[in-house]
Protein backbone atom coordinates (compact mmCIF):
# COMPACT_ATOMS: atom_id res chain seq x y z
CA UNK A 1 0.00 0.00 0.00
CA UNK A 2 1.18 3.44 -1.08
CA UNK A 3 1.92 5.82 1.42
CA UNK A 4 -0.76 8.25 3.00
CA UNK A 5 -0.97 11.94 2.61
CA UNK A 6 -0.49 13.57 5.60
CA UNK A 7 -4.03 14.49 5.87
CA UNK A 8 -5.40 11.34 5.65
CA UNK A 9 -3.25 9.98 8.19
CA UNK A 10 -4.64 12.74 10.44
CA UNK A 11 -7.93 10.20 10.85
CA UNK A 12 -5.78 6.84 10.99
CA UNK A 13 -6.36 6.53 14.58
CA UNK A 14 -6.53 3.05 17.13
CA UNK A 15 -9.88 0.80 15.75
CA UNK A 16 -10.02 2.94 12.03
CA UNK A 17 -8.64 1.66 8.81
CA UNK A 18 -8.50 3.63 5.75
CA UNK A 19 -7.83 2.25 2.89
CA UNK A 20 -7.44 4.12 -1.05
CA UNK A 21 -9.64 2.85 -3.96
CA UNK A 22 -9.29 4.50 -7.28
CA UNK A 23 -7.54 7.88 -5.89
CA UNK A 24 -10.07 7.85 -2.97
CA UNK A 25 -9.65 7.15 0.83
CA UNK A 26 -12.66 5.29 2.45
CA UNK A 27 -12.26 4.60 6.87
CA UNK A 28 -13.81 1.82 8.74
CA UNK A 29 -14.18 0.96 12.21
CA UNK A 30 -12.60 -2.38 12.62
CA UNK A 31 -11.59 -4.55 15.69
CA UNK A 32 -9.83 -7.73 16.71
CA UNK A 33 -11.32 -10.72 17.36
CA UNK A 34 -9.62 -13.44 18.18
CA UNK A 35 -10.54 -17.10 15.63
CA UNK A 36 -10.01 -20.15 17.07
CA UNK A 37 -9.13 -22.02 13.51
CA UNK A 38 -6.34 -19.70 12.64
CA UNK A 39 -5.66 -19.58 16.53
CA UNK A 40 -4.96 -16.08 16.22
CA UNK A 41 -6.46 -12.37 16.52
CA UNK A 42 -7.55 -11.15 13.01
CA UNK A 43 -9.32 -8.08 12.33
CA UNK A 44 -13.22 -7.47 11.20
CA UNK A 45 -15.06 -4.45 9.91
CA UNK A 46 -17.67 -3.06 12.19
CA UNK A 47 -18.69 0.18 10.28
CA UNK A 48 -18.36 1.85 7.16
CA UNK A 49 -17.24 5.67 8.49
CA UNK A 50 -17.08 7.09 5.56
CA UNK A 51 -15.20 9.50 2.57
CA UNK A 52 -11.95 10.83 3.97
CA UNK A 53 -11.28 14.25 2.98
CA UNK A 54 -9.10 17.41 3.63
CA UNK A 55 -12.29 18.48 5.65
CA UNK A 56 -12.86 15.19 7.76
CA UNK A 57 -14.81 12.45 6.86
CA UNK A 58 -17.90 12.46 5.61
CA UNK A 59 -20.02 10.06 6.34
CA UNK A 60 -22.66 7.80 4.03
CA UNK A 61 -26.35 9.83 3.50
CA UNK A 62 -28.08 7.70 5.73
CA UNK A 63 -26.16 8.27 8.79
CA UNK A 64 -25.82 12.17 8.19
CA UNK A 65 -28.09 14.34 10.20
CA UNK A 66 -31.53 15.70 8.99
CA UNK A 67 -31.46 19.01 8.01
CA UNK A 68 -35.16 20.77 8.04
CA UNK A 69 -35.87 23.71 6.75
CA UNK A 70 -38.95 25.49 6.06
CA UNK A 71 -42.32 24.76 6.34
CA UNK A 72 -44.79 25.66 3.56
CA UNK A 73 -48.42 25.94 2.89
CA UNK A 74 -48.49 23.41 -0.39
CA UNK A 75 -51.78 21.26 -0.83
CA UNK A 76 -54.04 24.20 -1.78
CA UNK A 77 -51.19 25.80 -4.73
CA UNK A 78 -50.17 22.04 -5.47
CA UNK A 79 -54.01 21.87 -6.93
CA UNK A 80 -54.22 25.02 -8.55
CA UNK A 81 -51.03 24.69 -10.21
CA UNK A 82 -52.46 21.15 -11.55
CA UNK A 83 -55.59 22.66 -12.87
CA UNK A 84 -53.52 25.60 -14.20
CA UNK A 85 -52.05 23.06 -16.90
CA UNK A 86 -54.15 24.30 -20.08
CA UNK A 87 -52.82 27.80 -19.31
CA UNK A 88 -49.40 27.23 -19.13
CA UNK A 89 -48.57 27.12 -22.63
CA UNK A 90 -50.47 30.38 -23.86
CA UNK A 91 -49.05 31.94 -20.84
CA UNK A 92 -45.53 31.18 -21.79
CA UNK A 93 -45.95 32.37 -25.19
CA UNK A 94 -47.36 36.06 -24.80
CA UNK A 95 -45.88 36.98 -21.24
CA UNK A 96 -42.89 35.16 -21.39
CA UNK A 97 -41.14 37.18 -18.64
CA UNK A 98 -44.12 37.66 -16.63
CA UNK A 99 -46.03 34.43 -16.56
CA UNK A 100 -44.78 33.36 -13.03
CA UNK A 101 -45.91 36.66 -11.81
CA UNK A 102 -49.53 36.63 -13.35
CA UNK A 103 -49.77 32.75 -12.52
CA UNK A 104 -48.69 33.24 -8.67
CA UNK A 105 -50.94 36.54 -8.25
CA UNK A 106 -53.76 34.91 -9.70
CA UNK A 107 -53.88 31.68 -7.28
CA UNK A 108 -53.05 33.80 -3.87
CA UNK A 109 -55.76 36.08 -5.22
CA UNK A 110 -57.92 32.88 -5.18
CA UNK A 111 -56.55 31.34 -2.06
CA UNK A 112 -56.19 33.57 0.23
CA UNK A 113 -58.86 36.45 -0.84
CA UNK A 114 -56.46 39.02 0.53
CA UNK A 115 -55.19 42.48 -1.56
CA UNK A 116 -52.19 42.36 -3.82
CA UNK A 117 -50.04 43.91 -0.60
CA UNK A 118 -49.81 41.26 0.74
CA UNK A 119 -49.15 38.47 -1.91
CA UNK A 120 -45.63 38.81 -1.39
CA UNK A 121 -46.24 37.41 2.31
CA UNK A 122 -48.00 34.30 1.26
CA UNK A 123 -45.67 33.73 -1.45
CA UNK A 124 -42.73 33.39 0.55
CA UNK A 125 -44.95 31.34 3.41
CA UNK A 126 -46.12 29.18 0.52
CA UNK A 127 -45.55 26.13 -2.14
CA UNK A 128 -45.88 29.07 -4.30
CA UNK A 129 -42.22 30.31 -4.26
CA UNK A 130 -41.04 27.13 -5.08
CA UNK A 131 -43.30 26.50 -8.08
CA UNK A 132 -42.75 29.86 -9.77
CA UNK A 133 -39.41 30.93 -8.11
CA UNK A 134 -39.15 34.14 -10.79
CA UNK A 135 -42.49 35.14 -10.05
CA UNK A 136 -41.99 39.39 -8.39
CA UNK A 137 -44.67 40.29 -6.16
CA UNK A 138 -43.63 43.47 -4.27
CA UNK A 139 -45.49 46.35 -4.74
CA UNK A 140 -43.41 48.03 -7.65
CA UNK A 141 -43.76 44.73 -9.56
CA UNK A 142 -46.75 44.09 -9.16
CA UNK A 143 -47.35 47.90 -10.54
CA UNK A 144 -45.54 47.59 -13.25
CA UNK A 145 -47.56 44.22 -14.03
CA UNK A 146 -50.86 45.58 -14.14
CA UNK A 147 -49.72 48.19 -16.23
CA UNK A 148 -47.80 46.11 -18.56
CA UNK A 149 -50.63 43.21 -18.70
CA UNK A 150 -53.15 45.69 -19.69
CA UNK A 151 -51.78 48.14 -22.52
CA UNK A 152 -51.15 44.72 -24.40
CA UNK A 153 -54.77 43.78 -25.18
CA UNK A 154 -54.28 42.43 -28.43
CA UNK A 155 -52.12 39.68 -26.14
CA UNK A 156 -55.20 39.40 -23.54
CA UNK A 157 -57.24 38.78 -26.67
CA UNK A 158 -55.17 35.82 -28.59
CA UNK A 159 -54.93 34.50 -24.64
CA UNK A 160 -58.65 34.26 -24.45
CA UNK A 161 -58.56 32.15 -27.71
CA UNK A 162 -56.45 30.16 -27.41
CA UNK A 163 -58.26 29.09 -23.97
CA UNK A 164 -61.65 29.05 -25.45
CA UNK A 165 -63.48 25.64 -25.86
CA UNK A 166 -66.94 24.63 -26.31
CA UNK A 167 -69.45 25.44 -29.05
CA UNK A 168 -71.86 27.41 -26.90
CA UNK A 169 -71.56 30.31 -24.47
CA UNK A 170 -73.48 33.24 -22.11
CA UNK A 171 -72.15 36.66 -22.44
CA UNK A 172 -73.10 38.00 -19.25
CA UNK A 173 -72.64 42.10 -17.96
CA UNK A 174 -71.55 42.16 -14.04
CA UNK A 175 -72.94 44.17 -11.61
CA UNK A 176 -71.62 47.79 -11.63
CA UNK A 177 -68.46 48.26 -10.12
CA UNK A 178 -67.48 51.48 -8.16
CA UNK A 179 -64.06 53.37 -8.27
CA UNK A 180 -62.67 55.52 -6.35
CA UNK A 181 -59.57 55.83 -8.44
CA UNK A 182 -59.24 59.59 -10.07
CA UNK A 183 -57.23 58.82 -12.86
CA UNK A 184 -59.84 56.85 -15.49
CA UNK A 185 -61.09 59.54 -17.60
CA UNK A 186 -63.59 57.19 -19.03
CA UNK A 187 -65.14 56.16 -16.04
CA UNK A 188 -69.20 57.36 -15.05
CA UNK A 189 -70.94 58.37 -12.60
CA UNK A 190 -73.67 56.23 -11.17
CA UNK A 191 -75.39 55.59 -7.96
CA UNK A 192 -74.39 52.41 -5.35
CA UNK A 193 -76.52 50.51 -3.44
CA UNK A 194 -76.46 53.35 -1.05
CA UNK A 195 -77.01 55.73 -3.21
CA UNK A 196 -74.07 57.42 -3.72
CA UNK A 197 -73.06 59.55 -6.13
CA UNK A 198 -69.56 57.38 -7.75
CA UNK A 199 -67.67 56.49 -10.67
CA UNK A 200 -68.02 52.88 -12.00
CA UNK A 201 -67.61 50.57 -14.52
CA UNK A 202 -68.84 47.40 -15.55
CA UNK A 203 -67.53 44.12 -17.00
CA UNK A 204 -68.18 41.73 -19.80
CA UNK A 205 -67.55 38.15 -19.07
CA UNK A 206 -68.21 35.17 -21.77
CA UNK A 207 -68.79 31.45 -20.51
CA UNK A 208 -68.35 28.38 -22.28
CA UNK A 209 -71.80 26.19 -21.32
CA UNK A 210 -70.27 23.03 -22.70
CA UNK A 211 -66.56 23.40 -20.14
CA UNK A 212 -68.36 25.74 -17.29
CA UNK A 213 -65.21 27.52 -17.43
CA UNK A 214 -64.64 31.35 -18.53
CA UNK A 215 -63.48 32.33 -22.09
CA UNK A 216 -63.24 35.79 -22.22
CA UNK A 217 -63.40 39.16 -20.24
CA UNK A 218 -63.30 43.46 -21.19
CA UNK A 219 -63.97 46.29 -19.14
CA UNK A 220 -67.20 48.25 -20.48
CA UNK A 221 -67.22 52.13 -19.37
CA UNK A 222 -70.80 53.62 -18.24
CA UNK A 223 -73.00 53.28 -16.14
CA UNK A 224 -76.16 51.82 -18.22
CA UNK A 225 -76.13 48.00 -19.09
CA UNK A 226 -76.13 49.03 -22.63
CA UNK A 227 -76.74 46.37 -25.30
CA UNK A 228 -74.54 47.84 -27.91
CA UNK A 229 -71.40 48.31 -25.66
CA UNK A 230 -71.98 44.42 -24.86
CA UNK A 231 -72.59 43.57 -28.69
CA UNK A 232 -69.00 45.28 -29.70
CA UNK A 233 -67.38 42.78 -26.53
CA UNK A 234 -68.90 39.94 -28.10
CA UNK A 235 -67.85 40.67 -31.55
CA UNK A 236 -64.73 41.31 -30.59
CA UNK A 237 -64.04 38.15 -28.43
CA UNK A 238 -65.10 36.13 -32.26
CA UNK A 239 -66.81 33.61 -29.90
CA UNK A 240 -70.25 32.41 -32.00
CA UNK A 241 -72.87 30.83 -30.20
CA UNK A 242 -73.50 33.91 -27.62
CA UNK A 243 -76.82 34.12 -25.40
CA UNK A 244 -76.71 37.58 -23.28
CA UNK A 245 -78.10 36.25 -19.91
CA UNK A 246 -79.24 39.53 -18.23
CA UNK A 247 -80.11 40.72 -14.48
CA UNK A 248 -82.72 43.04 -13.51
CA UNK A 249 -81.35 46.26 -14.30
CA UNK A 250 -80.55 44.88 -18.38
CA UNK A 251 -83.70 44.85 -19.67
CA UNK A 252 -85.26 47.61 -21.42
CA UNK A 253 -86.92 48.34 -25.02
CA UNK A 254 -83.91 49.57 -26.31
CA UNK A 255 -81.92 46.35 -25.19
CA UNK A 256 -83.96 44.05 -26.08
CA UNK A 257 -84.47 45.80 -29.92
CA UNK A 258 -80.38 46.20 -30.05
CA UNK A 259 -80.09 42.00 -29.25
CA UNK A 260 -82.50 41.30 -31.83
CA UNK A 261 -81.11 43.33 -34.90
CA UNK A 262 -77.91 41.94 -34.22
CA UNK A 263 -79.00 38.36 -33.87
CA UNK A 264 -77.78 37.45 -30.34
CA UNK A 265 -80.40 35.62 -28.06
CA UNK A 266 -81.00 36.37 -25.04
CA UNK A 267 -82.17 35.39 -21.23
CA UNK A 268 -83.18 38.90 -19.01
CA UNK A 269 -84.80 38.50 -15.75
CA UNK A 270 -87.51 41.61 -15.33
CA UNK A 271 -88.21 43.71 -12.20
CA UNK A 272 -91.58 42.13 -10.21
CA UNK A 273 -92.40 45.84 -10.62
CA UNK A 274 -92.45 45.24 -14.50
CA UNK A 275 -96.00 46.21 -15.44
CA UNK A 276 -96.88 43.31 -18.38
CA UNK A 277 -95.51 40.32 -16.12
CA UNK A 278 -98.96 38.85 -14.48
CA UNK A 279 -98.69 37.57 -10.76
CA UNK A 280 -101.47 34.39 -10.67
CA UNK A 281 -102.18 33.13 -6.78
CA UNK A 282 -100.16 29.71 -6.50
CA UNK A 283 -103.09 27.61 -7.54
CA UNK A 284 -102.19 28.81 -11.01
CA UNK A 285 -99.25 27.12 -11.66
CA UNK A 286 -99.70 23.86 -12.91
CA UNK A 287 -96.20 23.09 -14.07
CA UNK A 288 -93.02 22.51 -12.22
CA UNK A 289 -89.58 21.09 -12.29
CA UNK A 290 -86.72 19.85 -9.45
CA UNK A 291 -83.81 22.47 -8.99
CA UNK A 292 -81.73 20.94 -6.05
CA UNK A 293 -83.94 19.02 -4.69
CA UNK A 294 -86.63 22.02 -4.59
CA UNK A 295 -90.31 22.57 -6.36
CA UNK A 296 -89.73 25.55 -9.05
CA UNK A 297 -93.71 26.19 -10.22
CA UNK A 298 -93.82 27.63 -13.51
CA UNK A 299 -96.46 29.11 -16.25
CA UNK A 300 -95.98 30.75 -19.45
CA UNK A 301 -97.33 33.91 -21.81
CA UNK A 302 -96.23 36.00 -24.32
CA UNK A 303 -95.13 39.88 -24.79
CA UNK A 304 -95.32 41.21 -28.19
CA UNK A 305 -94.25 37.85 -29.75
CA UNK A 306 -91.34 37.58 -26.91
CA UNK A 307 -91.74 34.39 -24.30
CA UNK A 308 -92.31 35.37 -20.55
CA UNK A 309 -91.57 32.28 -18.21
CA UNK A 310 -92.66 33.08 -14.41
CA UNK A 311 -91.18 30.98 -11.84
CA UNK A 312 -92.80 30.28 -8.44
CA UNK A 313 -90.37 28.82 -5.72
CA UNK A 314 -92.95 28.24 -2.78
CA UNK A 315 -90.40 27.90 0.13
CA UNK A 316 -89.00 31.17 -0.73
CA UNK A 317 -92.64 32.97 -1.05
CA UNK A 318 -92.92 32.00 2.57
CA UNK A 319 -90.06 32.88 3.60
CA UNK A 320 -90.50 36.47 1.92
CA UNK A 321 -93.80 36.78 2.99
CA UNK A 322 -92.84 35.79 6.81
CA UNK A 323 -90.23 38.94 6.37
CA UNK A 324 -93.00 41.26 4.77
CA UNK A 325 -95.61 40.66 7.63
CA UNK A 326 -92.87 41.41 10.07
CA UNK A 327 -92.71 44.64 8.64
CA UNK A 328 -96.20 44.98 8.96
CA UNK A 329 -96.27 44.57 12.97
CA UNK A 330 -93.25 46.75 13.38
CA UNK A 331 -95.16 49.38 11.28
CA UNK A 332 -92.96 49.99 8.34
CA UNK A 333 -95.45 48.41 6.01
CA UNK A 334 -98.87 48.12 5.60
CA UNK A 335 -101.46 44.98 4.88
CA UNK A 336 -102.87 47.13 1.85
CA UNK A 337 -99.34 47.18 0.33
CA UNK A 338 -99.15 43.16 1.61
CA UNK A 339 -102.61 42.61 -0.35
CA UNK A 340 -100.93 44.41 -3.64
CA UNK A 341 -97.42 42.19 -3.30
CA UNK A 342 -98.19 38.92 -1.73
CA UNK A 343 -98.04 37.03 -5.29
CA UNK A 344 -94.80 38.34 -5.90
CA UNK A 345 -93.49 36.54 -3.43
CA UNK A 346 -90.92 33.81 -4.25
CA UNK A 347 -91.33 35.08 -7.97
CA UNK A 348 -88.67 35.34 -10.94
CA UNK A 349 -89.49 36.21 -14.89
CA UNK A 350 -87.31 35.51 -17.81
CA UNK A 351 -87.94 37.14 -20.87
CA UNK A 352 -86.09 35.00 -23.74
CA UNK A 353 -86.48 34.78 -27.24
CA UNK A 354 -84.67 31.40 -26.91
CA UNK A 355 -86.64 27.80 -27.50
CA UNK A 356 -85.66 26.88 -24.74
CA UNK A 357 -87.67 25.16 -22.16
CA UNK A 358 -88.51 26.37 -18.55
CA UNK A 359 -86.37 24.31 -16.79
CA UNK A 360 -83.20 24.88 -19.14
CA UNK A 361 -83.55 28.72 -19.02
CA UNK A 362 -84.27 28.66 -15.22
CA UNK A 363 -80.72 27.22 -14.88
CA UNK A 364 -79.22 28.91 -17.63
CA UNK A 365 -79.82 32.30 -15.36
CA UNK A 366 -78.94 30.00 -12.00
CA UNK A 367 -75.39 29.41 -13.82
CA UNK A 368 -75.07 33.37 -14.00
CA UNK A 369 -76.07 33.90 -10.70
CA UNK A 370 -73.43 31.64 -9.53
CA UNK A 371 -70.57 33.23 -11.63
CA UNK A 372 -71.31 36.47 -10.38
CA UNK A 373 -71.21 35.10 -6.61
CA UNK A 374 -67.64 33.69 -7.34
CA UNK A 375 -66.41 37.28 -9.00
CA UNK A 376 -67.87 39.22 -6.43
CA UNK A 377 -65.85 37.22 -3.86
CA UNK A 378 -62.38 37.97 -5.94
CA UNK A 379 -63.09 41.73 -6.70
CA UNK A 380 -64.00 41.95 -2.82
CA UNK A 381 -60.45 43.56 -2.06
CA UNK A 382 -61.22 46.24 -5.36
CA UNK A 383 -61.03 49.37 -2.63
CA UNK A 384 -57.74 47.81 -0.56
CA UNK A 385 -56.28 47.70 -4.30
CA UNK A 386 -56.82 50.67 -5.46
CA UNK A 387 -53.62 52.16 -5.42
CA UNK A 388 -52.36 49.75 -7.77
CA UNK A 389 -55.51 50.52 -10.23
CA UNK A 390 -54.86 54.44 -11.51
CA UNK A 391 -54.89 53.81 -14.97
CA UNK A 392 -57.59 52.23 -17.47
CA UNK A 393 -54.73 49.79 -18.43
CA UNK A 394 -54.03 48.62 -15.12
CA UNK A 395 -57.63 47.97 -14.40
CA UNK A 396 -57.82 45.81 -17.44
CA UNK A 397 -54.63 44.26 -15.81
CA UNK A 398 -56.49 43.36 -12.44
CA UNK A 399 -59.29 42.07 -13.81
CA UNK A 400 -57.13 39.57 -16.35
CA UNK A 401 -55.33 38.30 -13.39
CA UNK A 402 -58.99 38.37 -11.73
CA UNK A 403 -59.89 35.92 -14.70
CA UNK A 404 -57.36 33.65 -14.09
CA UNK A 405 -58.38 33.17 -10.57
CA UNK A 406 -61.74 32.72 -11.60
CA UNK A 407 -60.72 30.06 -14.40
CA UNK A 408 -58.94 27.84 -11.63
CA UNK A 409 -62.14 28.50 -8.96
CA UNK A 410 -64.39 27.21 -12.19
CA UNK A 411 -61.94 23.87 -12.69
CA UNK A 412 -62.22 23.02 -8.99
CA UNK A 413 -65.85 23.62 -8.95
CA UNK A 414 -66.04 21.49 -12.07
CA UNK A 415 -63.75 18.72 -10.17
CA UNK A 416 -66.38 18.65 -6.88
CA UNK A 417 -69.23 18.45 -9.26
CA UNK A 418 -67.68 15.14 -11.35
CA UNK A 419 -67.06 13.64 -8.28
CA UNK A 420 -70.47 14.70 -6.65
CA UNK A 421 -69.17 16.33 -3.99
CA UNK A 422 -70.95 19.83 -4.59
CA UNK A 423 -73.51 18.70 -1.90
CA UNK A 424 -71.03 18.38 0.62
CA UNK A 425 -68.17 20.81 -0.45
CA UNK A 426 -67.44 24.14 -1.33
CA UNK A 427 -64.69 25.37 -3.61
CA UNK A 428 -63.37 27.64 -0.22
CA UNK A 429 -63.62 24.39 2.00
CA UNK A 430 -61.20 22.29 -0.51
CA UNK A 431 -58.90 25.16 -0.60
CA UNK A 432 -59.09 25.12 3.26
CA UNK A 433 -58.41 21.58 3.57
CA UNK A 434 -55.32 21.96 1.37
CA UNK A 435 -54.33 24.53 3.20
CA UNK A 436 -53.33 21.98 6.01
CA UNK A 437 -51.08 20.13 3.71
CA UNK A 438 -47.37 21.32 3.93
CA UNK A 439 -43.86 20.27 2.11
CA UNK A 440 -41.11 20.32 4.99
CA UNK A 441 -37.36 21.18 3.41
CA UNK A 442 -35.57 18.38 4.62
CA UNK A 443 -31.86 17.93 3.36
CA UNK A 444 -32.27 20.44 0.33
CA UNK A 445 -35.27 18.45 -0.89
CA UNK A 446 -39.40 19.28 -0.45
CA UNK A 447 -40.96 16.62 0.95
CA UNK A 448 -44.79 16.42 0.88
CA UNK A 449 -46.85 16.04 4.69
CA UNK A 450 -49.26 13.62 5.70
CA UNK A 451 -52.70 14.32 4.21
CA UNK A 452 -56.07 12.78 5.83
CA UNK A 453 -57.92 10.33 4.45
CA UNK A 454 -60.98 13.08 4.40
CA UNK A 455 -58.76 15.32 2.48
CA UNK A 456 -57.23 12.96 0.13
CA UNK A 457 -61.06 12.35 -0.91
CA UNK A 458 -61.43 15.85 -2.31
CA UNK A 459 -58.19 15.63 -4.54
CA UNK A 460 -58.14 11.87 -5.81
Amino acid sequence: MSELPEWVKRHKKPGIAIEERNGRYYATRVKSVWDPNKRRARKITVEYLGVVTPEGIIPPKHKRPVKVGGIREAGHVLLLNHFAKPLLKPLQQYWPDTWQSILAAAVLKLIYLEPFKRLSFHYETSYASQLWPDAALSKNSITQLLEKLGSDWGAQRCFFEDISQGNTHIAIDLTQIFSASYNISWLEKGYNAEDIFYDQFQILLLWSIETHLPAFLKILPGTASSARNLLHAVYESNLRNVTVVGDKGFFSDENVRELEEAGVHYILALKRDTQFIEYPSATQYKNYFLYRDRAQWWRERMWKGRRVVVYLDKVMAGEEETMFLKRVEEGRSTMKEYRKHRNWFGTLALLTDTGMDAKELYEMYKTRREIEYAFDALKNTLECDKTWIQSRESLQGYFFIHFISLYLYSQVLEHLRRKDLLQRYTVRDVLCFLSKVYTVDVNGKQVVGEITKSTRELID
